[in-house]
C-alpha cells in the first residue's frame, strides 16, 4: 500500500493534513508549472551529487510562485491555508511534500537527461558515419583513345 499510495500525514495549525501524491493526469497537467523545478533538478543532477534537501530547499524559494500551488494542491489546502501557518510548519509541509512526491521531480529529470544523451549520442553517430564515408573516386581514364581506337561497327 505503501508504495501505491505513499501519502503522509502531518499536524499543521493543529489539523492533521494528509499530504499525498499526485495522480498520474494530474502530475501530466501539473508538468508546465513544475518545469522550473524539474530544470533545476535536472542540473543538480547533471552534477556529481544526488539533489539533497537542502538543496532541493533552495530551489524551491528560487521557484516559490511556481511551487507553493503544487505544494498545497497535494494537501488538499489552498493558498490562503499555507499562509496561515507558521514558519516551521512550512517546513514541515515542504519535507513531507517533497519524501510524497519528489520521485516525480526526479523521475522527470532524468528521463530528460536520458532524452538529452541518447540524442547526443545519435547525433554522435551520424557524424562520425558521414565523417567515416569518403567520397566516391573520380573515373580511371580511358585506356584508348579516339585516334588509336579502332572504328565500332554498326548495325546498319
Amino acid at each position: 500500500m505503501e508504495v501505491l499510495h505513499p501519502e503522509r500525514f502531518v499536524v499543521l495549525g493543529g489539523q492533521k493534513v494528509m499530504v499525498r501524491e499526485y495522480g498520474n493526469v494530474e502530475w501530466l497537467r501539473l508538468l508546465p508549472v513544475a518545469e522550473p523545478m524539474v530544470a533545476a533538478i535536472a542540473d543538480m543532477l547533471a552534477g556529481p551529487n544526488e539533489p539533497t534537501y537542502e538543496v532541493v530547499l533552495h530551489a524551491i524559494a528560487t521557484h516559490t510562485d511556481a511551487m507553493l500551488p503544487l505544494i498545497v494542491q497535494a494537501a488538499d489546502r489552498d493558498m490562503a491555508w499555507l499562509e496561515s501557518l507558521r514558519p516551521h510548519e512550512v517546513e514541515s509541509l515542504l519535507m513531507v511534500w517533497w519524501s510524497v512526491n519528489a520521485h516525480f521531480f526526479v523521475m522527470r529529470a532524468r528521463n530528460r537527461q536520458a532524452v538529452e544523451m541518447a540524442s547526443a549520442a545519435g547525433k554522435a553517430r551520424t557524424a562520425q558515419a558521414l565523417a567515416g564515408q569518403k567520397s566516391t573516386h573520380a573515373s580511371s581514364p580511358m585506356a584508348t583513345s579516339a585516334a588509336t581506337s579502332a572504328a565500332t561497327p554498326s548495325d546498319s
